[in-house]
């Protein structure tokens, strides 16, 4: 609820459905991934490239195999005053509406102190100056899973009479915003997050076909291996199922947790817990 973390690759969806929103993606459009980006001269960030190797991708494969070359080039395009827009409504940096005291947290946008073109295409991947709460994630995996409608997140069902158990006051659903589900908008960004899931294998072999997104946000401090610095990692996921008729949705935040596929075992365990 207060604590504060880069989402990492678990922002891309965001943009996705930005992308597609907007007519600037459809199910065909590619991006070249060469591994580096090379749009500026003076900055050429990298892609990870979990197994999709070099060539054209689209915003599926894009999603599924997490290319950054691909949200790089997207982000550009789109600009963070666009794709920001889409990730306030799906309900990052924004209040979720519980009952308790939650942190705002923050978006990447253009009137940061240290703004620049580059920040603009890291905040596309979920860095930058980009902090939200696990209350968010778990809300805007919500809001995939439901296709746009975002609600009010609550702890209260309801309210009862402890003397004689009678209901007092039942909490209703409350829309908060909508992204209005053109065409395959949230059916494509649906498919890339059931991918992601065939990658991880306590989420593959699940009985239920789950959609997820993992992230692995750098975190400011770093160590060494040899003569190179690497910085530790937060581990990340937004996850929901069944796919095709969503019961639950979840977001998670493991601090130097690494790799974002680390959690799939302790998002296999949530869902057990749920069923």
């Amino acid at each position: 609820l207060q604590g504060l973390y880069t989402p990492g690759s678990t922002y891309k969806p965001s943009v996705a459905v930005a992308g597609l929103d907007t007519g600037l993606l459809n199910r065909n459009s590619t991006v070249n991934c060469t591994r580096v980006y090379t749009y500026y001269k003076d900055y050429r960030p990298r892609c990870a490239q979990h197994g999709h190797g070099n060539g054209p991708i689209d915003v599926v494969n894009a999603i599924k195999w997490s290319c950054n070359i691909f949200f790089y080039d997207v982000g550009r395009r789109l600009t963070s005053d666009v794709y920001d827009a889409y990730a306030y409504k799906l309900g990052l940096g924004q209040r979720t509406g519980v009952e308790v005291s939650e942190a705002l947290g923050h978006l990447t946008t253009k009137n940061d102190s240290n703004y620049t073109e580059s920040l603009d295409i890291q905040a596309a991947i979920g860095q930058g100056n980009t902090a939200v709460t696990p209350i968010q994630l778990a809300t805007y995996a919500a809001t995939l899973a439901n296709r746009g409608t975002r609600y009010r997140t609550h702890f209260v069902k309801a309210i009862l009479d402890s003397n004689t158990g009678k209901t007092l006051q039942e909490t209703q659903p409350e829309v908060m915003d909508v992204v209005e589900d053109k065409g395959e908008t949230f059916d494509l960004v649906r498919e890339g997050m059931k991918g992601v899931a065939q990658t991880i294998p306590a989420l593959a072999a699940y009985p239920y076909t789950i959609a997820c997104k993992t992230g692995s946000p750098q975190r400011s401090e770093g160590y060494y291996v040899g003569s190179t610095y690497k910085h530790y990692t937060n581990a990340a996921m937004i996850a929901y199922g069944p796919a095709e008729d969503p019961e639950i949705a979840i977001g998670v935040v493991v601090e130097y947790g690494g790799a974002g596929a680390r959690t799939g075992q302790l998002v296999a365990d949530i869902f057990n817990a749920y069923y």
